[in-house]
């Protein structure tokens, strides 16, 4: 299952937990459903033994939540979170201007959305967030990757304490290098 919600109210709740190995179709147990009815009764019973105190749950469920794993799922069902892994830190003020759609040509190694949009476009999705929708969702998503963003007003607008990695040069589009005579 996979879903997309970004004011924090399932991911506040959501543990993951992946099942991403195949069994093979001659493994299956056509009886496993049943099976797992009879036993509920006995694993809930040895969950309320276990964590008869609910901070040691809580605990457990806030590691999982905040794992490196958990960032990984979500990295595979939202693009913006696999976006965001392209982002670091900078070590000044003077990073990304933001940009919208109305600047042309676009200037991804300039504008924050501009990246973002040719990053959709390099990996083939097709509906980008709003501009609106982008600025407020990347604060809370570069909080999750424990990495700084700060809005800084400028002369000329603001700027994003944040650049590319080297690692986004994998989808940005290629700068025209001027060949040799």
């Amino acid at each position: 299952m996979s879903f997309t919600e970004r004011n924090g109210g399932i991911a506040r709740r959501r543990v993951i937990f992946p099942f991403n190995i195949p069994v093979k179709e001659s493994e299956k147990d056509p009886r496993l459903p049943e099976k797992i009815s009879r036993e509920l009764p006995v694993i809930i019973r040895h969950l309320l033994k276990e964590f008869a105190d609910q901070n040691k749950a809580k605990k457990l469920l806030q590691t999982q939540r905040d794992s490196s794993e958990a960032l990984t799922v979500k990295c595979g069902s939202d693009p913006l979170y696999r976006f965001c892994g392209y982002l670091e830190s900078g070590n000044n003020t003077a990073g990304m201007k933001m940009g919208n759609k109305n600047i042309s040509p676009r200037a991804p190694r300039l504008y924050l959305y501009h990246a973002y949009l040719s990053f959709m476009e390099a990996h083939g999705f097709e509906r980008p967030l709003t501009l609106t929708k982008f600025g407020e969702s990347i604060p809370k998503i570069m909080q999750e990757y424990r990495k700084e963003y700060r809005k800084v007003r400028t002369k000329k607008g603001y700027s994003y304490s944040v650049e590319l990695s080297e690692d986004a040069e994998e989808w940005l589009p290629s700068v025209p290098e001027r060949g040799e005579d």
